[in-house]
């Protein structure tokens, strides 16, 4: 999912229409979409992650 969000975010999709593409799988929000904010921070350590490696 995360990889997914990368590349559209890369192609300029606005981060908002991301997460109404994407579905959480698991947890007590199964079948919901995830919050933009939740987005931004999942990018980010993403961002941070490939950084340090």
């Amino acid at each position: 999912m995360l990889t997914f969000a990368r590349v559209l975010r890369d192609k300029g999709v606005p981060v908002s229409d991301i997460a109404k593409k994407l579905t959480i799988k698991t947890g007590k929000n199964m079948g919901k979409h995830p919050s933009v904010a939740s987005l931004y921070r999942a990018l980010a350590g993403a961002e941070e992650a490939d950084a340090a490696a």
